[in-house]
């Protein structure tokens, strides 16, 4: 391999950079022991667990393939927004007799190294456009939320909240005559249940 130091430039450039070791701490008979490297392990991540309880606000779970189909696609959406994922939920809770209420949950379980970034990505491209959208106190430490409302389908409101936290991403849709963003930390507690 042909270098691109001269020879006369050699011997000083070899002093420059052997002085600047020295000022700097180093000498090259007292190599200083290497910082050790740590990668993140799979116990690093908080241990959450996922749940779909029977019921949320007196709805009961549906099975409907057809009412899953929208839950199922964030949920899997929201696997490659965590780290190492470890568990996930997709449900949607109504009244096949009365269409009025909806409750619809999608949410992930895994490593979220930084809760506020992850929350702007999950909301950044939604397909519709909310109003009025406000951060929601979780009352969790290191979980943000964030929830608005839909009203292009009036007397219908959509009000829609997400959430990431270290340990989960998640979003929970309501389908109600009116704004229902109280609710979701009540809901989300259901749905990623205090360890």
């Amino acid at each position: 391999m042909r270098s691109f130091v001269s020879r006369p430039l050699a011997a000083p450039l070899a002093t420059l950079l052997g002085g600047a070791l020295v000022l700097g701490g180093c000498s090259a008979s007292d190599p200083a022991p290497p910082a050790p490297v740590t990668k993140p392990s799979a116990s690093a991540a908080p241990a959450v667990r996922l749940a779909t309880p029977a019921k949320i606000n007196g709805l009961p779970r549906t099975e409907e393939a057809k009412r899953l189909k929208g839950p199922e696609s964030m949920t899997e959406s929201f696997k490659r927004s965590v780290l190492r994922p470890t568990d996930s939920v997709a449900a949607v809770y109504l009244n096949p007799k009365d269409l009025s209420e909806m409750v619809e949950v999608s949410a992930a379980a895994g490593q979220v190294a930084t809760p506020d970034v992850a929350l702007r990505l999950l909301t950044q491209n939604l397909a519709v456009q909310l109003e009025d959208v406000r951060p929601i106190d979780l009352g969790v430490a290191g979980a943000v939320g964030r929830c608005g409302v839909d009203r292009a389908n009036r007397p219908l409101v959509i009000t829609m909240c997400h959430w990431a936290e270290p340990g989960s991403v998640g979003s929970i849709n309501i389908w109600s005559s009116k704004d229902r963003r109280d609710d979701f930390a009540d809901i989300r507690a259901l749905i990623r249940p205090p360890a």
